[in-house]
C-alpha cells in the first residue's frame, strides 16, 4: 500500500511538471511568434464570434505574451460561455492576478477542487491560490503593524483564539519541530468547540515574520499580548516543551484572557513521549475548562480523535510544517509524503501533501512564481473602448463567481475518523525523506 501511495504521488507530480513546463515554454515565446496563431484564431472568431475555444486560446496567447489587458477581454468572454473549463479558469485567474485583481483571482483559483485530479491546471490553480493567500495575509499583517498605535482593546474578539507554536527548551534537535505539530493539533481540537474562532497558523506565522520573529520563534509575556492585539484575539495560548532522552516529555502551556486582563495561567504536564497525543488532549480539555466552556459528549468525542497513532509519521508531519512555514514547499512535500507512507490513513498529512505538491509545481527552482507575468514588460494598453468593455465585464464577473474572498479566520471542518494505522513507536532519528521526481 505504501509503494502505491508513493508512486501514485510521483505520477501526479510528474504529469503536473510536464504540463507546467509546456506552459512555461509558451511564456518564453514572443508576441511575434504567436502572430500566425493569433490570425487563425481571429479568423475563427470572425466566422463565429461565439467560438469558445478561439476566445479562450486567444486570451491565453495574449497572457503568455504579457498583454494582460487584451487577455482579460477575451478570457472573460470565454468564461461567460464555459465557466468550468480548466484552461480558461487557470488563465483567467493568472490574468486577474497580473492585473492586481487578487480577490477575483482567488475566487477562480478556489475552483481547483472541481477539476480532474490529474489535471495540471488543478495543481497550478491550487498552488497559486495558496501562495496568493499567503501573500495577501502578509500584506494585511504588514498593514496592521503600520497601524498598531491606532488599535484599541475594543477590537479584541472574545471568540478569537490564537495558539502560538510551542517553543523547544531542550537540546535534542530530533524533537525541535514537535512544537509546531502539537500546536497544530491544539488548533484543530479547539476548532471543534462551538463559538471559538481559531486564528489560522499561516496568519500567525505571517505576523511573526513581519515582526522579525519568524526564524527565532521567540515569544514572551510581552510579545504574545501584542500579537494577540494585532490579531484581534481575545484569548492567547502559548508555551514551551522539553524532552529528556527519547522517553520523557514536559509541556508548559499558558492561557491569557486579554479582554478580562487575566494573568497567564500555566498548566504543566509530564508524560512519556509515547503518550504525547493523550497529553495534548488533556491540555486541550484543561484549556476549555479555563475558558468556562461546557462540552457535550459528542463534542468531547470529536476532540478525542487522534489523527495518527504512528509517532514517526507525526514527526515527519512536524518537519513538513517547519519547511512549509519557511517557504520550502518542495522539501515540505517530501516530509508529508513520508508521513503518508508511514501511515496512509493520516488524513492531515495527505491534505498537506496535496497542497505542497501543488505549490512546488507553481514555483520555479528559485522559489518564484512560474508563469508569472512581469507587469513592467506589458505591452501598451488597448484602445479606450476595449478598456471600458473589460471594466464592464469585470463588474459582471465579480457577481458570477461569488463574494470577494478575504483571508481571515480558519473555518476548520471536523475531521472524519480514519482507522488507526502504524505502530506507536518511539521518536528516534527519521530517515531522510525520499526525493521527488526531478524536472527533465
Amino acid at each position: 500500500m505504501n509503494m502505491l501511495v508513493k508512486y501514485s504521488s510521483a505520477i501526479v507530480i510528474s504529469l503536473a511538471f510536464i504540463g507546467l513546463n509546456c506552459a512555461t515554454m509558451n511564456q518564453q515565446r514572443s508576441a511575434s511568434s504567436y502572430s500566425r496563431e493569433i490570425q487563425e484564431l481571429k479568423s475563427a472568431l470572425q466566422a463565429n464570434p461565439n467560438n469558445f475555444e478561439a476566445l479562450r486560446d486567444l486570451g491565453a496567447i495574449y497572457y503568455d505574451s504579457q498583454q494582460t489587458k487584451l487577455a482579460l477581454n477575451f478570457l472573460i468572454k470565454a468564461f461567460k460561455k464555459n465557466p468550468k473549463d480548466p484552461k480558461c479558469l487557470a488563465y483567467l485567474g493568472m490574468t486577474l492576478e497580473a492585473q492586481q485583481k487578487n480577490d477575483l483571482a482567488l475566487k477562480l483559483y478556489k475552483r481547483y477542487s472541481k477539476l480532474p485530479l490529474l489535471s495540471s491546471y488543478r495543481k497550478l490553480m491550487q498552488g497559486r491560490h495558496y501562495l496568493l493567500t499567503r501573500k495577501m495575509i502578509h500584506d494585511q499583517m504588514r498593514s496592521l503593524l503600520a497601524q498598531e498605535e491606532q488599535l484599541g482593546a475594543t477590537q479584541l474578539s472574545p471568540q478569537a483564539v490564537a495558539i502560538f507554536p510551542l517553543e523547544y527548551q531542550g537540546k535534542n534537535q530530533d524533537h525541535a519541530q514537535l512544537g509546531k505539530g502539537i500546536s497544530e493539533m491544539m488548533i484543530t481540537d479547539l476548532s471543534q468547540v462551538p463559538g471559538l474562532k481559531l486564528v489560522e497558523r499561516v496568519r500567525l506565522q505571517a505576523l511573526m515574520e513581519e515582526m522579525a520573529l519568524g526564524q527565532s520563534g521567540m515569544i514572551d509575556e510581552n510579545t504574545a499580548p501584542r500579537m494577540g492585539k494585532l490579531l484581534s484575539a481575545g484569548k492567547i495560548i502559548h508555551g514551551n516543551y522539553d524532552t529528556e532522552g527519547n522517553k520523557k516529555l514536559t509541556i508548559d502551556v499558558a492561557y491569557w484572557d486579554m479582554i478580562n486582563n487575566q494573568s497567564p495561567q500555566f498548566d504543566t504536564k509530564n508524560e512519556t513521549l509515547q503518550n504525547l497525543f493523550s497529553l495534548e488532549k488533556e491540555l486541550v480539555f484543561n484549556l476549555i475548562d479555563n475558558m468556562g466552556i461546557e462540552l457535550t459528549p459528542q463534542q468531547r468525542q470529536k476532540i478525542q480523535f487522534v489523527p495518527t497513532q504512528n509517532m514517526q509519521a507525526f514527526m515527519a508531519y512536524c518537519m513538513g510544517l517547519n519547511k512549509e512555514d519557511a517557504g520550502q514547499f518542495n522539501e515540505a512535500a517530501q516530509y508529508y509524503q513520508q508521513a503518508v507512507q508511514l501511515d496512509p490513513g493520516f488524513k492531515m498529512a495527505n491534505q498537506k501533501l496535496e497542497m505542497n505538491e501543488a505549490v512546488a509545481v507553481v514555483q520555479d527552482s528559485k522559489g518564484n512564481y512560474a508563469m508569472q507575468t512581469d507587469n513592467k514588460g506589458s505591452k501598451s494598453a488597448p484602445p479606450t473602448s476595449t478598456q471600458d468593455l473589460v471594466s464592464d465585464r469585470l463588474q459582471n464577473l465579480s457577481s458570477s463567481i461569488g463574494a470577494n474572498f478575504i483571508p481571515g479566520q480558519d473555518t476548520r471542518k471536523s475531521l472524519e475518523e480514519v482507522g488507526e494505522a502504524g505502530a506507536n513507536i518511539g521518536l528516534g532519528n527519521l530517515p531522510e525523506p525520499p526525493p521527488l521526481p526531478t524536472r527533465k
